[in-house]
């Protein structure tokens, strides 16, 4: 066998047995070593401040929702979700998106509320932006790892804002059944709850009494979803389309079902006793 020549290689070292130095663009990471160490770093710090952030919002979970939820279990207002009708289930789950009911035909889920997110909203108050909003999508997805889908449900169904009476705002569907109905939310027909799942339809009707709003065709909205859904029959459907419609706050002075050209009455002006004009100063009227 031929010995190498001088200079040549031998077992990928030279016949010296030294090592010569390598290019730079064959070490590790090359000339842009120092680049990817810094972003090794960066990603480092995010990861660590994402951690820190999911710590922060976990607390602020368990002190505001979880622990609102924990004290109105309690109370004797809480339903609980196996002694509400089906129907009543039914209809605002037609209306609302849960992490696992989502058989809405997509151009309605693209514009229905998440439960989850729904609930972190109101409970929280969380102030519109980016960390508003950074805030609400963090703690919606820790309670959907915390809450099974049904108690998610249960606690919406009874911590849910549906309008406000004169002097307090009404949560939880026991207490707008009974302000708007006048009857245990456990009594409730078909199109009452579908006409109390009609004021989370978007644009949500925040206020009926200050703003009525066109609440019978809200219900048969929700109605027609429901049966588009298969979540009630033919025969429900007509029954619950032909009720009277019992839901009609601010009726005294404003219909909810009022026609399109309605308009409120002018308002008469009376002076008082005493800043009323005389008869006699009054000049006289021309005679024709």
């Amino acid at each position: 066998m031929a010995k190498p020549g001088k200079g040549q290689k031998l077992g990928g070292a030279p016949r010296t047995g030294r090592w010569t130095k390598q290019p730079e663009e064959k070490r590790l990471g090359g000339r842009y070593r120092d680049s990817l160490i810094g972003l090794a770093v960066v990603g480092v710090l995010l990861i660590a401040g994402l951690g820190a952030y999911m710590v922060w919002a976990h607390m602020q979970l368990g002190a505001g929702l979880l622990r609102q939820e924990a004290q109105a279990r309690r109370r004797p207002d809480w339903v609980p979700l196996s002694q509400l009708p089906p129907h009543v289930r039914e209809a605002f789950l037609t209306v609302v998106d849960t992490a696992s009911t989502l058989r809405q035909p997509g151009y309605l889920r693209r514009q229905r509320p998440t439960l989850a997110r729904d609930l972190v909203r109101q409970v929280h108050q969380l102030e519109p932006g980016v960390r508003g909003q950074a805030s609400e999508v963090a703690m919606a997805q820790l309670l959907e790892a915390e809450r099974s889908p049904q108690r998610r449900l249960e606690l919406y169904l009874n911590r849910v804002y549906l309008g406000r009476t004169e002097s307090w705002p009404l949560f939880g569907v026991h207490h707008a059944a009974m302000e708007y109905f006048g009857k245990d939310v456990r009594r409730l027909t078909l199109g009452e709850a579908a006409t109390l799942a009609g004021i989370l339809l978007p644009p949500r009707v925040l206020d009926p009494e200050a703003a009525p709003g066109p609440v019978g065709a809200r219900r048969n909205e929700v109605l027609r979803l429901m049966h588009g859904d298969g979540r009630i029959t033919d025969a429900q459907l007509g029954a619950a389309l032909s009720e009277p419609l019992g839901f009609q706050p601010g009726e005294d002075y404003a219909p909810m079902t009022r026609p399109l050209d309605w308009s409120p009455e002018a308002p008469v002006i009376r002076l008082p006793e005493a800043l009323r004009p005389r008869l006699d100063s009054l000049p006289p009227v021309p005679q024709p």
